[in-house]
Order: C-alpha cells, then sequence, then structure tokens
C-alpha cells in the first residue's frame, strides 16, 4: 500500500512539472516580440492555469493519503513491539488497520475474486446472509473497496474532465473560449453525478462494459465519441450561420467584397439511458457464481443496443436523444420499387454518396444497411450468373461491391466507390406507409459527436423487501449531436428499402 501510494505521489509530481511547463509556455516570449497577451492566449492561460490547480489540490490529497498510511503503518509496527514484547507469539493480522492493497495487489471485487459485488451490497443493507463471511465480511469488503476507488476514481475523472477539454479542441473552428462554455453544469441534484464508493461498480467491470457495451453499436461506434465529463446538463457548440466572403475588386481603389459573419449554436441535451433487473435473494445467495458478471454483462448489452436506437432513430422528445432519421435538412434520397434489384438499388446508394460530398464538400466515410440489404445484395448475379458483389482477394473487374471478408457488425465490404459498408442490425425495418421498410443511411461520421458518461450501478432493496428481491439497476449520461451539420447525413428511403424475404 505505502509503495503503490508513493508512486502515485512520484507520478502526480512528475505530471505537475510538465502541466507548470505548459503554463509557464504561454508566457515565454522572445525579448522582441515582449507584448501584451492575446485573448486567445490569456484562455490558454486560464485554462493551463486551472489545470495545474486542480492537479495541486491531487497531490495534497495524495500526500494525506500517504501520511495516513505511513501513520497507521508506524502505529501497527508499534502495536506489534508491544504484543512482542507482552509474550503474543500468534499470529498478527496481516493487514492490520484495515489497510486497503491496491496496485499489484488483487483488488476486492477483481475478476475471479470470488466476491459478489451486489451480493455483498445486499448482504450489508439487509444485515443477513451467512455466505462468503456472512455481513461483517461483506461489509468490510464493501469498505475496502470504497478505499480503493477513492485511489483509482479520481484519476480516472481527472483524466475525462482532461479528454474532455482536449477533445473539443480538436474540432475545426472552436476556440479555447467557446470549449470553457461548451458544458452546462447541472443544477438539480436529482441529477447530480454520485461518487460513492457503495454505489460504483468494481473497476473492471467499468473496464468490461467499455469494450463490452461497444460491440454491436457500428454506428454509435463509427462516430466522433468524446468523453462527457461529470455533472454535465447540456453541450453547446457555436457554428457560422452567415460566412464571410471575398471577391475580386473591380479597379484599384474600388469596394472590397465585405459580408458580415453571423454565428449561431448547436445544442445536444444530456440524457439518461437506464435499466433494472429484479433478482430474488435467494437465487444471490445460492448462486454457485458471481451473479456480477451475468446481470451487468446482460443490462450493459441493452444499454448497448439502445443507445444505437437512440443515435439512429431517437425522437428528440420525452427525455430521447434525437437521431440521425430525425434530423431536418439531411440529404433524402427515394427508391420506389416493387421489385428491387442491385443495379437499380445501386443507383441511389451511390447517389446518397454523392450528395454529401456536393452539401458538405468533404466525402462521405461510412455507409450502414441491415444484413439484410446487404446479403441479399450479395446473393444478387449478373446475366452470367457471376456476383455483383466479390470477394477482395478475387480482383474482379467490373463489380458493384466487394466483400472484405471483416465479421459482421463492423465493415463487411466496399462499394466501388471507395466507400465502406458497415452492418447496423438495429435500423428500423418498420418505417414508411406500410411499416415495412428499412434505410440505407450514408454519414461523414466525424461530423456527428457522441458523448457517453461513466456507468454507474445501484441496489435497490427497500422497494422489494416485502417479496425478498433485490433491485439491480444501471445508468449512464449521453448527448447526441445528429444536427450539427445535417448535410453530412444522407438516407435511402422508399418501397425498394423493403428487405426480401428469406433474408
Amino acid at each position: 500500500m505505502l509503495e503503490f501510494l508513493r508512486q502515485q505521489l512520484k507520478d502526480l509530481l512528475t505530471k505537475r512539472a510538465a502541466l507548470a511547463a505548459d503554463v509557464s509556455a504561454v508566457l515565454d516570449k522572445p525579448k522582441a516580440e515582449s507584448r501584451n497577451l492575446t485573448d486567445e492566449e490569456s484562455a490558454t492561460f486560464a485554462e493551463r492555469t486551472q489545470v495545474l490547480k486542480a492537479h495541486d489540490e491531487a497531490i495534497t490529497e495524495a500526500r494525506g493519503r500517504l501520511e495516513e498510511a505511513e501513520a497507521a503503518e508506524e502505529r501497527a509496527k508499534a502495536n506489534g513491539e508491544l504484543a512482542a514484547r507482552l509474550g503474543q507469539t500468534g499470529p498478527q493480522d496481516p493487514n492490520p488497520g484495515g489497510r486497503v492493497k491496491v496496485g499489484a495487489e488483487p483488488m476486492v471485487y477483481g475478476r475471479g475474486s470470488g466476491h459478489s459485488y451486489f451480493l455483498d451490497m445486499v448482504r450489508s443493507d439487509l444485515g443477513r446472509g451467512d455466505g462468503d463471511g456472512g455481513v461483517s465480511a461483506a461489509r468490510e469488503r464493501l469498505q475496502r473497496h470504497a478505499a480503493e476507488l477513492a485511489v483509482e476514481l479520481p484519476a480516472r475523472e481527472a483524466a475525462r474532465e482532461q479528454r474532455a477539454r482536449e477533445a473539443l479542441l480538436t474540432i475545426p473552428g472552436m476556440s479555447q473560449r467557446a470549449a470553457e462554455s461548451a458544458f452546462e453544469k447541472r443544477v438539480n441534484p436529482n441529477r447530480t453525478d454520485g461518487q460513492g464508493g457503495y454505489f460504483v461498480p468494481p473497476v473492471w467491470l467499468i473496464d468490461e462494459y467499455i469494450d463490452y457495451a461497444r460491440f454491436g453499436s457500428p454506428i454509435a461506434n463509427a462516430v466522433r465519441n468524446l468523453p462527457l465529463p461529470a455533472g454535465t446538463d447540456s453541450i453547446n457548440i457555436p457554428k457560422i450561420a452567415t460566412p464571410a466572403a471575398v471577391g475580386m475588386q473591380t479597379a484599384d481603389a474600388a469596394a472590397v467584397t465585405s459580408q458580415d459573419l453571423t454565428d449561431t449554436s448547436v445544442t445536444a441535451p444530456v440524457r439518461t439511458i437506464a435499466g433494472q433487473q429484479d433478482i430474488a435473494i435467494q437465487l444471490l445467495d445460492q448462486s454457485p457464481v458471481s451473479f456480477d458478471d451475468i446481470v451487468f454483462a446482460d443490462l450493459l448489452a441493452d444499454y448497448a443496443m439502445k443507445k444505437e436506437i437512440q443515435v439512429i432513430n431517437g425522437s428528440g422528445t420525452s427525455g430521447q436523444l434525437k437521431g440521425l432519421l430525425n434530423v431536418s435538412g439531411i440529404n433524402a434520397i427515394t427508391y420506389t420499387d416493387a421489385t428491387p434489384t442491385l443495379p437499380e438499388m445501386y443507383i441511389p446508394w451511390v447517389q446518397s454518396i454523392s450528395k454529401i460530398f456536393t452539401a458538405r464538400k468533404m466525402p462521405a466515410t461510412a455507409t450502414f444497411t441491415i444484413p439484410a440489404i446487404w446479403y441479399w445484395a450479395a446473393s444478387q448475379l449478373d446475366t452470367s450468373n457471376r456476383p455483383l458483389i466479390m470477394p477482395t482477394q478475387d480482383g474482379p473487374f467490373n463489380p458493384m461491391a466487394l466483400q472484405t471478408g471483416a465479421i459482421a457488425e463492423g465493415p463487411v465490404g466496399r462499394l466501388a466507390v471507395g466507400v465502406p459498408v458497415l452492418l447496423a442490425g438495429n435500423i428500423p425495418t418498420n418505417l414508411g406507409a406500410g411499416t415495412n421498410e428499412t434505410r440505407t443511411i450514408t454519414l461523414r461520421t466525424s461530423d456527428h459527436f457522441l458523448w457517453e458518461g461513466s456507468m454507474r450501478t445501484r441496489t435497490l432493496t427497500e422497494v422489494l423487501s416485502g417479496t425478498l428481491q433485490v433491485r439491480l439497476q444501471v445508468y449512464n449520461y449521453v448527448a447526441f449531436m445528429a444536427d450539427r451539420r445535417p448535410e453530412s447525413t444522407s438516407v435511402v428511403s422508399g418501397t425498394g428499402m423493403i428487405p426480401t424475404a428469406g433474408f
């Protein structure tokens, strides 16, 4: 424990030197450039100073933890010496003072620990249960878990805040000042992000979420993913409404072209995605495995699907995100055909790509369709019974598309015009007048922003105490900006987009 805390403090001090150098760099100028700071330099200086101040606070906290641990170590050593003088020769507590082992040591609820985080919360709340050491052992593990996260989570939150600011600054036209005011903070205490150790899942489950929940969300994964800092209620990104203009000067001393630039902003409200599962206490008590894995993974798999559905088709009202299909001003292409063929469908598909380049002045980067459309297309043959979509390794002369051989839910092919095709199984298939149409969605993915917070959990016992059940909840905060550049989205619709039976 001491070695870990000492190394943590050493790392923080090392990082402080780099942060201090960043602050000094704003002020360091050659003598020939001696002048007042510009507005941008002043904003940069203020931002870096604030980051350094927050880092100094983290150093102070780390120093306090180290001093407390060193004092506890000294007390334990003194107690051991006293016990030896009094003739106590029995085994000593290997973890005196309830010290928490972190770093290279296994964490309390680490993978394969054999301890169930959810079950320990139930034991602690209900005050019953004999397994795994009983109630007292469960409460002791939860306390150690909270202490572990007191070390781990502040560093993660600070890193998330820093990544969020840095990510905003990569957006073209985003200034330091605009980035500072982009995130609106919550004032309603009912939506304050909780960070109590008892209500944060084990770190390995948080890490597992990052990998597990992303699978099956190809559109949500493909757009620009940004970290959502804690306490954010909405995000505002500036946007030019009327651009400046230049033109040819008709003659010497003639008027220069002038057009006043005006701006507006695009707002993405932060929404909550949540789910819960009611579990019989007997199941948690008697299960031979840690039920954390089963419940948490199942809820997160559904979270991934619901997040993807919101990104695609959220209404933007009643607590929903605004999805791509509900943005005004996108490029709409209609393919009407009672008996669609791939050569006919190929034309509107390529039109959807062309319209993005025409309107956005930049190319599309991906096109998304459901598996039924893609594999129907892959089954189509020309007049000589040759596939119109060919594997890339065959090197065909004139295919409509190439199959890459990649797995489903990722890039499965590439249209002849060069845009990759990805399978997105959550695109609706109940659209149109007959509620039987799907859509093909083409995007310049970097123009669409998705912010996600850190996953949180809760265990509620009182609400179901009358039936000996416990309610497990997961929830997260997300924001999606689908309407920042509507011209970066193309959608093919129409009766030609009815999936063929059998696929």
